[in-house]
């Protein structure tokens, strides 16, 4: 195998790894979750309570800065907050323990969340070009993720807590947030818009 070759092999797998490897995919893992824990209570087919409903075609409703669920902060979004609480807090969701997430549904709804809340596929959806590239974006540059995986990709720009990096070899833009970045290449990002 060529040295050529071989790199080429390489970038492509972490291209993968980057994007896709480790993404949950909403179909098949979040949907589900949603199904069987929350329609209950919140879907336009039985009832919607709290003017919640989780419906695929009224989720991106609750998705964004400000709402339910902060793409790439788990840990900041209401909805994932309000299922861990304790039994006995007002605020739990499911209320009163009744079909309580487990630990493992959890998990992968807050790994969903952090990786984008993509409701298209895994993780780092494609994301549209920013109306207004910024005068820095262009050029292709090395990206390191927070596993300390590397690949390169054209800035194209910051979206809301999001990067968007183009991939030269496909050309396809993705969003990833920052906080999946390494320290290094969240400067990177920032000082690109300047």
């Amino acid at each position: 195998m060529s040295l050529l070759t071989m790199k080429s092999s390489l970038f492509f797998a972490l291209i993968l790894t980057a994007t896709t490897a480790s993404a949950v995919d909403f179909k098949t893992q979040i949907a589900p979750i949603f199904r069987n824990k929350c329609y209950a209570c919140h879907s336009v087919t039985k009832k919607v309570k709290g003017k919640l409903a989780l419906d695929d075609d009224k989720l991106p409703e609750q998705i964004g800065a400000g709402k339910n669920i902060i793409p790439g902060q788990g840990a900041k979004s209401t909805m994932y907050v309000n299922c861990t609480l304790p039994n006995d807090d007002a605020d739990v969701m499911p209320p009163e323990g009744k079909n309580k997430l487990t630990d493992a549904e959890l998990a992968t709804f807050k790994a969903w969340i952090d990786e984008g809340a993509s409701l298209t596929g895994g993780g780092a959806a494609p994301a549209p070009a920013p109306a207004a590239m910024p005068a820095a974006a262009g050029g292709v540059m090395k990206w390191t993720n927070t596993e300390g995986k590397t690949i390169e990709a054209e800035f194209m720009g910051l979206q809301g807590d999001g990067v968007l990096l183009k991939i030269p070899s496909t050309g396809v833009t993705h969003i990833l947030p920052l906080s999946k970045l390494s320290a290094e290449s969240q400067a990177q990002a920032k000082a690109a818009t300047k």
